[in-house]
């Protein structure tokens, strides 16, 4: 039976939970869940700040202690809810130093949008190192700072040593290009699945390619939800060129490819990039599962030739089983515009084509499997591999 033990510093913890974001849809053995909620202030200000209970850290190590002893369940998920930029601080993080978690969950709130993950590096580990095997970050800054050297090898580290074993790792809360693209000191090791969702995430994904020569060697699973602006157009070259020339293990590509036009006009250099035009023709032929949401709008609809002519050849990602595939109006669109009849014409041509790419798919020996895409709550937890 899968326990959770749950400890907050200053009163009786709140009823926050989601399941936690582990591949596969994993529950974990044992969950460590501190709730710092009350700690960070979230309170009405008539209520005044509670003490810090002066037994909460000796209470994480008790309850670490106990749960190797015999008959317990040793600790292999530990989720720290209400971080900042100075927690969890290094009383935490010391009193979780025996701790052998192979999942690590660090949520921050739109108030503290920085979380000190960092903390983690500087200290002693009784184990040496955490088994970490999956991490979820929700924050929206980090501790790199990307500067103008175009070698990503030479950037500063933006994750301290004990995080560049992870096989998995997932950003969200619209984190930034300057400072989460993932660099752990070293470089990283073994990463097989990479989700960023919203914020840069294609900036970050180009960066953390680019200071990771080896990601091309072992990243099986990526899911990028993003807007592109036309300020970030060389991100998204950089994406299509890893598809294209890099990647030697890709098996799951998971896209969410948001309307920019509403958000800044887009130069015509830039616009097959912002669009995400011309993906078909980039895809790695080891994928056998691509989930496309994207903006339908004229650009995509013109592009959709490309992907029809694409699955007409049977070697055309030949090792694909499922495949997600649909183009969806924006929500202010659907909200505010009233629709006219060339736009209604462009949408049922819109979908018309649509259905003639999957059916060249269906129409496969063996078939291949049409599913609907997942959303971006989905996406951020993420399939096994």
């Amino acid at each position: 039976m899968p326990l959770r033990t749950t400890l907050c510093p200053t009163a009786a913890p709140s009823r926050y939970s989601i399941p936690l974001h582990i591949p596969g849809g994993a529950i974990p053995n044992h969950e460590l869940f501190i709730d710092l909620e009350e700690h960070m202030g979230r309170r009405p200000m008539v209520i005044p700040e509670l003490p810090e209970d002066p037994e909460f850290f000796l209470s994480i190590r008790d309850v670490i202690v106990r749960s190797k002893q015999p008959g317990g369940t040793p600790i292999d998920a530990i989720h720290i809810a209400f971080c900042s930029a100075e927690y969890p601080d290094s009383r935490i993080w010391e009193a979780l130093e025996e701790a052998e978690p192979s999942h690590l969950e660090l949520t921050t709130t739109d108030m503290h949008q920085q979380c000190n993950y960092g903390g983690l590096g500087k200290v002693q580990l009784k184990s040496g190192a955490w088994p970490l095997k999956s991490m979820y970050l929700d924050a929206s800054f980090g501790d790199g700072d990307w500067g103008e050297e175009e070698d990503g090898r030479k950037q500063p580290p933006s994750f301290p040593a004990c995080y560049a074993g992870l096989e998995t790792l997932i950003l969200d809360g619209c984190p930034s290009g300057d400072s989460l693209y993932f660099y752990p000191e070293g470089g990283v090791t073994n990463l097989k699945s990479l989700r960023i969702l919203e914020g840069e995430s294609v900036a970050i994904f180009a960066r953390t390619v680019d200071c990771n020569p080896k990601i091309a060697e072992t990243l099986k699973s990526l899911a990028i939800f993003c807007t592109v602006l036309d300020s970030e157009v060389e991100f998204v070259r950089r994406m299509k060129r890893f598809f294209k020339e890099e990647a030697k293990e890709l098996e799951v590509v998971e896209l969410i490819v948001e309307d920019p036009k509403i958000i800044d006009p887009i130069s015509k250099e830039s616009y097959k990039d912002v669009h995400m035009l011309g993906l078909a023709k980039l895809l790695p032929n080891t994928l056998t599962a691509l989930s496309f949401l994207g903006p339908a709008n004229a650009a995509v609809l013109k592009d959709m030739d490309n992907w029809i002519e694409s699955a007409s050849s049977p070697s055309w990602l030949a090792n694909l089983k499922k495949i997600g595939f649909k183009l969806t109006q924006s929500y202010w669109e659907t909200q505010n515009i009233p629709r006219t009849k060339e736009r209604t014409a462009e949408l049922e041509l819109m979908e018309k084509k649509v259905e003639t790419f999957l059916n060249l798919l269906r129409r496969r020996q063996p078939p291949v499997e049409v599913i609907q895409p997942r959303s971006h709550f989905q996406l951020a937890y993420p399939i096994a591999l």
